[in-house]
């Protein structure tokens, strides 16, 4: 009797298996696509967070919010583009730039002696575009424009939801 011995899989078995893959695959990939990008908006999060902290010492060291994020730390005038934060226009990960604008914070006051609003933006042709920018103003109003439409939500704490 001459048996053969089992000694490898065949062409069927090995198609079964890469289907499987592939549609493991199919289904993990978008989940993990979405975790990413949800992890990269912590990015901006503590970015801004940090941010408008360095706003309020500065305010105590200058009397007047910074115009400016990027370049070496000073006063300079109230609203002048010398009026400089002394951090970086991007997040630590790049992923958003960020930008400083006055902020009409009480209504009627514009100006930087009085308030300032910073917005992080998706990174231009970075992994982040289309997801909407994050601000953060100077009483701590914290928004997610989460349609990438222009529209920030209300609310202090639109970043939890």
């Amino acid at each position: 009797m001459n048996r053969r011995a089992n000694s490898g899989v065949t062409l069927i078995e090995l198609m079964i298996v890469v289907v499987i893959i592939g549609i493991l695959a199919g289904i993990a990939y978008p989940s993990y696509r979405s975790y990413l990008k949800q992890s990269r908006r912590s990015d901006a999060q503590i970015a801004l967070t940090q941010a408008a902290s360095k706003q309020e010492k500065f305010l105590a060291d200058c009397n007047w919010y910074a115009r400016v994020a990027n370049g070496v730390r000073a006063c300079g005038t109230a609203g002048a583009t010398d009026s400089i934060l002394g951090i970086s226009n991007t997040t630590p990960s790049n992923h958003y730039t960020l930008q400083i604008t006055a902020g009409n914070i009480t209504g009627g006051c514009a100006a930087f002696t009085c308030g300032f609003t910073i917005k992080a933006t998706p990174t231009a042709g970075g992994q982040q575009v289309g997801d909407g920018a994050f601000q953060i103003d100077a009483i701590g109003n914290k928004q997610w424009d989460r349609n990438n439409n222009g529209s920030f939500e209300a609310g202090e704490n639109s970043w939890d939801k």
